[in-house]
């Protein structure tokens, strides 16, 4: 703070404020003080007589006389002019924006702006005002000050075209409207080289922001105006010459719009984006602006409105509109700030930055670049679900307006762009060559540029989803938030994976049988309907019989995600979330038939290509109805969405129900399912549907299952015991343990994790589910306390098991049969899963209320993880000894 104190107290403005504080006093003290009389001449005379006594200022003066300032600026005061001389104004009346030909041109507006704005009500010398100070002293870092300039001086009267757009506005375009643009302070914007220098800023960030101006070593500019003449001090302040006339620049917003005008070349014409932003902005009536405007213009009877934007920082959070209790309606489609502010500064709920030290920058694609946008690459959805960009909803077009605006000017000038990232970490692939023209506006700069930055959500294979009219009910499961984190959307809008997104479309998502229903006594599919009123999901339950197949014509019950029962919207996302997950791959289909993993470990088998691509889950495998169907095909930065005629159906069989429904596998059945309950390491739980296998994790699996004969062959050998013969040991026998165990690790080596199929290619070890525990050397050199491998070979014919055998033993395979010996029957590519839900599910009522009395309510089921495996008939038994 001391250091502070000093480097103020010794600047050349408070020491003139000082010096003549100390005449006074002096000459209070005696009669012989050389200035008792007259003031110092290094001291000079008031900004006015200096501007009215050197005769090139007489235009300037003329303002200062006609607003009635010449005395203000004649008393001893504390204010910087930037000011021009009548060189410059002759040049000003050849061409401007105003059409002013001459001085009496000027209306008393305009003269209020052209003199307001000029004017700071403080002293600065050009390097102390690159200072400011918050509580902390901030050398060189301020490009900022606030002006004189009140906002009732610039107020207009729009009709028609002038009108900003949106539906806010349409009652005034007929009738007109008195609008101030924004009510707040109107600063200046200059560049010194304290500021330059301190932030790095290139000679060509310098140029292209002030449109291709050069400067010197300790050159300052306002706006784009070079400062000629520096720090002329007079006794009440100081005067900064200007080299152009300095008409107020707007703000970001009224620039862009202003930039649709016909008179614009057309390359240049921003009237696309501007009516874009224009529809997240309203006219607000303001009483004390109108009394105000009133005692300026006593004629007047007009009220007077101001332009906000909804915006969380700088602008308002409610609309125009009241509710039907007569609160203000909420703003739920919010800009990050608004574009209109002209006082704009950086902040948050913690932090805040001055308006000195920065401030906004746009990106304005110009009508032929969003144009160019709309009707090529991964923007062309948006033209054909809404034909042009006025019907693209207010929802879908704020994520578009978001990626084009940023909150720091020092952290987005041209040598900074290749470091831009956008809200989600995303960068934004700006390049200098992508400006067309820029603008410094009062509370940022604008870039026109001759490209559009779409957000990643709409790149990514998450864009059809947004964008497509009938996909809004995986797109409410894909923002489900509940706790602030939209994991889904997330996820999909990863540009370093590649995805293979299957979306079955609204219409088709009418038949979902649920899991935990699946397993109960009545059970249910759901109907899910999504409500545009209220944005939200409502799931419609009917009965359902597995048996035969029917789904009943009754609604049984129906779930809405906006009711008041908390439950729901966890019940809806859960479901269709696990339909998400299993709809999801990461990677490519392209390759054509086959198998594919997705995201919910579920496999699913494609074939084709294009539309003509078909997408089978588990249960779609064995089902003779039509499988679902692709009926678009989007390409994405991160993959390809395909639309579906119906959604993929993963298989409601545990492995438990497969092994248990083929005879075939009997053998294998009865030796799993022969673990005495009192054993340490049970085989099977009861869980999911019916019963899962115990050790099975979130992941996916290859079940080998040896024929009967084989099995059989095996127990007669020796090579493990067999239950009955472990059964008639005394229970206590040291041996029944360890013969106990021995068919337990027996039947686990025949478990494998990844999955692999038949007729697709691999070369690989896998491990087993059956731990090594010594120190024996083995053919794929498994190590103690790893598990047991097995070695795979697969082609579009056969597929191939090495056992990990002792080494030095001989080496020993199994083979994939793809007939089984006896009855013919494939038994190969099954495909079955096991669910973990959140209880079992006779814990909970039926889907219409009864069941148990003391159940939870249907709605309070969740459906856990799930493990997916792949079984296999092979032609013998799987052993590592």
């Amino acid at each position: 703070m001391k250091n502070y104190f000093m480097k103020s107290f010794f600047r050349p403005e408070k020491m003139l404020i000082i010096l003549v504080m100390g005449l006074t006093l002096l000459a209070s003290c005696t009669n012989d003080y050389l200035y008792s009389k007259k003031e110092p001449a290094w001291l000079g005379s008031s900004i006015y007589d200096y501007l009215k006594t050197d005769g090139h200022y007489t235009n300037y003066v003329k303002l200062i006389d006609d607003l009635g300032y010449a005395e203000v600026l004649k008393l001893t005061g504390s204010k910087t002019l930037f000011v021009v001389n009548d060189s410059s104004f002759t040049e000003f009346y050849k061409a401007n924006v105003w059409n002013v030909k001459s001085y009496t041109n000027l209306t008393l507006s305009q003269k209020k702006m052209l003199f307001n704005f000029s004017m700071v009500n403080n002293a600065f010398l050009l390097h102390t005002l690159t200072n400011y100070y918050d509580g902390a002293l901030h050398e060189g870092a301020a490009m900022r000050n606030v002006t004189a300039l009140n906002a009732l001086d610039t107020i207009s009267f729009d009709i028609g075209e002038k009108v900003s757009t949106g539906k806010y506005w349409d009652n005034y375009r007929t009738k007109g409207i008195h609008v101030m643009k924004d009510d707040s302070d109107h600063p200046i914007v200059f560049f010194t080289p304290q500021f330059l220098s301190k932030y790095a800023f290139t000679d060509e960030d310098f140029s292209i922001l002030t449109g291709g101006k050069t400067r010197a070593a300790n050159d300052v500019f306002v706006f784009n105006s070079k400062v000629i003449k520096q720090d002329i001090v007079c006794k009440n302040g100081y005067i900064q010459v200007l080299q152009n006339v300095l008409i107020p620049p707007t703000n970001m917003a009224q620039y862009i719009q202003d930039n649709s005008k016909m008179e614009i070349p057309t390359n240049l014409r921003t009237s696309i984006f501007s009516k874009l932003l224009d529809r997240f902005s309203a006219p607000y009536f303001d009483a004390t602006k109108t009394v105000q405007y009133h005692l300026l213009h006593p004629e007047s009877t007009d009220s007077i409105f101001i332009k906000h934007y909804f915006a969380d920082n700088g602008g308002v959070t409610y609309l125009p509109s009241k509710t039907s209790t007569g609160t203000p309606e909420p703003a739920l489609n919010r800009l990050p700030f608004d574009p209109g502010w002209n006082s704009y500064h950086a902040f948050t709920p913690t932090t805040s930055t001055a308006l000195q030290a920065d401030m906004a920058v746009m990106f304005v694609p110009t009508d032929d670049a969003m144009n160019e946008y709309l009707n090529s690459g991964v923007g062309a959805i948006l033209k054909k679900s809404f034909g042009s960009w006025e019907n693209v909803p207010d929802q879908i077009v704020m994520p578009f307006i978001k990626e084009h605006m940023r909150s720091s000017m020092i952290e987005s000038v041209p040598s900074r762009f290749r470091k831009m990232v956008d809200a989600q970490n995303y960068q934004l692939p700006v390049t200098t060559s992508d400006i067309k023209a820029s603008y410094t506006a009062v509370n940022g700069e604008v870039f026109v540029t001759n490209k559009a930055y779409p957000p990643v959500d709409y790149i990514s294979v998450y864009s059809p989803v947004l964008l497509s009219t009938n996909t809004q009910i995986m797109n409410w499961a894909i923002n489900y938030a509940p706790n602030g984190y939209a994991f889904y959307k997330l996820y999909l809008n990863s540009l370093v994976n590649t995805y293979s997104l299957f979306i079955p479309t609204d219409e088709y998502l009418n038949k979902y049988i649920d899991p935990i229903a699946y397993g109960q006594d009545k059970q249910g599919v759901l109907k899910y309907k999504f409500i545009s009123k209220t944005s939200s999901v409502t799931a419609y339950i009917y009965a359902y019989d597995k048996t035969t197949g029917v789904v009943g014509t009754v609604v049984v019950d129906s779930i809405t995600s906006t009711n008041n029962n908390a439950n729901n919207p966890t019940f809806l996302s859960n479901r269709l979330w696990n339909m998400l997950d299993s709809h999801i791959v990461v990677g490519s289909v392209d390759n054509g038939d086959g198998y594919y993993l997705t995201k919910g470990n579920d496999f699913i088998k494609v074939g084709g290509s294009g539309t003509s691509m078909t997408v089978k889950g588990g249960a779609d495998i064995v089902n003779t109805s039509t499988p679902p169907k692709v009926t678009e095909v989007f390409s994405q930065a991160n993959g390809k969405t395909y639309f579906l005629d119906k959604p993929i159906s993963a298989t409601l069989k545990s492995v438990y129900q497969v092994l248990s429904e083929n005879p075939e596998f009997s053998t294998f059945f009865e030796l799993l399912s022969g673990v005495p309950s009192n054993y340490v390491e049970q085989l099977f739980e009861t869980q999911g549907i019916d019963n899962r296998v115990k050790f099975f994790n979130a992941y996916r699996y290859t079940v080998y299952v040896p024929t009967n004969a084989a099995l059989k062959t095996a127990l007669a050998a020796k090579i493990i015991p067999s239950w009955d013969e472990i059964n008639a040991m005394a229970p206590n026998d040291t041996l029944r343990n360890i013969a106990i165990n021995k068919i337990v690790k027996f039947l686990k080596y025949h478990f494998q994790d990844n999955a692999v199929f038949f007729g697709q290619p691999v070369n690989d070890q896998f491990q087993s589910s059956t731990l090594k525990v010594d120190n024996n050397s083995t053919l794929w050199g498994t190590s103690k306390n790893k598990y047991f491998k097995l070695g795979v070979v697969g082609d579009a014919n056969s597929l191939k098991i090495t056992m990990d055998s002792k080494s030095g033993d001989p080496i020993r395979t199994a083979n994939v049969l793809t007939a089984d010996p006896i009855t013919g029957k494939s038994l190969y590519n099954l495909i079955a899963k096991d669910y973990v839900f959140n209880d079992v599910p006779v814990k909970f009522k039926n889907i219409d209320g009864t069941g148990t009395v003391l159940g939870a309510k249907f709605n309070t089921s969740s459906i856990s993880t799930s493990a997916s495996a792949v079984i296999h008939q092979i032609d013998n038994v799987l052993t590592f000894e």
